[in-house]
């Protein structure tokens, strides 16, 4: 849940924050409300070179760490151990073993989000932050688990912090770009330590509101040059490896109507993809950047705190999201009302939700399941076998919804009873459910 600007004092100044979190260079974007583009942290002792390495250092014989730039370097000079890739090793359950005592990977991550978020003193305060978005590649359980921890132990409010994926991120990335760079479809790539791979956006205009779709693919075969692995190619494996990147592209881009394209990441540079960035030139317009993801998080929240017509015009429907809208009809005030427990569009790890009701004269919890690509409604009966008789009103049930991914949720009914007069039973009845 991200908080209204009304809630805040509308004299302050507040920014919101995107946050890429990743095991190679992290990035953080931010931006004022009332301000169009977002701005990125260099790193420390260098104007021009975007984000922060992921990594950590502890100082030899001593409980002190460092992070960032000045970790690489306390490390080369020989005075420091390093802990790297923190995500992934979090995401593993990992430990590092350093100076013979081992360190939960996951209470590093955190150290290493608590100390990046210090560089943004000077430009803002915790308090001052309406909304920080804390982007992945991915979001599966254990990963959301990670984030759930780093949120409860930085210094913003945890109402004010959210996760997504870095499809979502590049969907919002591209909305906020001029319309004709996204006419056609746009291609992604992503070329980092783990290889080549990306994402493709494209816009269906023939829905209201328009749908965006970004779609994860992975190049096979292309792996990091060795000179990003801290060794010295020679002139023909730069040549070789240009030539096969080349290769995979243009069997890429067959069948695609492709007209803009993004690089990220440290594996595009001339040295050994000349050709093919010659290539990808050809009929296209290309960029090169590395902080895509965060500025991306950024537009997000701005659009969520101060919706515009990016927010009445177009909609994403990623992996992540629900495809249908869940709810359940009561009476109230004698009328039968339909009442939203979540909605389409939304991640479904934040759909999580909670409902008191009243049984009438039934037995049973109705749901209903509206699909977003126009088919028909369906219901979802809860039986509530062995449920105590009483008088119609007189039996207070509790239904929680918890989803797992996007397409699955555990319903559970709790018997409350009805104070005194009706005791609760302790009955729950649960049902797994698969949606779509």
């Amino acid at each position: 849940m991200m908080p209204g600007r009304e809630e805040r004092n509308l004299n302050e100044v507040l920014y919101v924050i995107g946050f890429d979190l990743n095991d190679s260079v992290s990035q953080i974007s931010y931006v004022e409300l009332n301000e169009d583009t977002p701005r990125t942290l260099a790193q420390e002792g260098s104007e021009k070179k975007l984000g922060i390495p992921t990594l950590l250092c502890k100082r030899k014989g001593v409980a002190q760490w460092y992070h960032g730039q000045e970790a690489v370097t306390v490390a080369e000079k020989g005075d420091g151990i390093i802990a790297s890739k923190l995500l992934g090793v979090a995401r593993a359950g990992g430990k590092y073993e350093i100076e013979g005592e081992a360190y939960d990977a996951g209470d590093l991550l955190v150290l290493f989000v608590r100390k990046t978020l210090t560089q943004l003193t000077g430009i803002t305060s915790p308090e001052q932050v309406a909304s920080l978005v804390l982007c992945v590649d991915s979001l599966d359980k254990k990963t959301i688990e990670l984030l759930k921890k780093v949120a409860e132990a930085v210094p913003v409010d945890k109402d004010r912090i959210c996760f997504q994926t870095y499809e979502e991120s590049s969907y919002y990335y591209m909305i906020h770009q001029p319309e004709s760079l996204w006419e056609r479809e746009v291609t992604i790539f992503d070329y980092s330590v783990t290889g080549l791979h990306g994402y493709q956006f494209r816009m269906n205009r023939k829905t209201t509101p328009n749908v965006g779709f970004v779609e994860e693919f992975t190049i096979e075969g292309i792996g990091m040059p060795d000179i990003m692995m801290g060794e010295k190619p020679t002139k023909e494996d730069c040549e070789n490896l240009d030539e096969d990147i080349l290769v995979k592209i243009h069997e890429y881009f067959t069948g695609k109507t492709v007209g803009t394209v993004y690089l990220l990441g440290d594996g595009f540079e001339p040295e050994w993809s000349s050709k093919s960035i010659r290539y990808m030139c050809m009929g296209r317009r290309v960029f090169q950047g590395k902080n895509l993801y965060s500025k991306g998080a950024c537009f997000f929240a701005r659009d969520k705190l101060v919706p515009s017509r990016f927010t009445q015009d177009y909609i994403f429907l990623g992996k992540d999201k629900l495809k249908f809208n869940l709810g359940i009809y009561l009476r109230y005030m004698g009328q039968e009302q339909y009442v939203a427990i979540a909605d389409g569009g939304e991640n479904w790890f934040d759909c999580d939700a909670t409902i008191d009701m009243l049984l009438d004269q039934t037995r049973e919890i109705v749901l209903l399941v509206t699909p977003l690509d126009g088919k028909d409604p369906a219901k979802l009966i809860i039986e509530l076998e062995g449920l105590p008789e009483r008088p119609p009103k007189a039996s207070r049930i509790r239904l929680k919804i918890a989803f797992s991914s996007e397409t699955s949720l555990t319903a559970t009914a709790i018997d409350l009873g009805f104070g005194e007069i009706y005791p609760a039973s302790g009955l729950t009845w649960e049902k797994s459910l698969k949606i779509g």
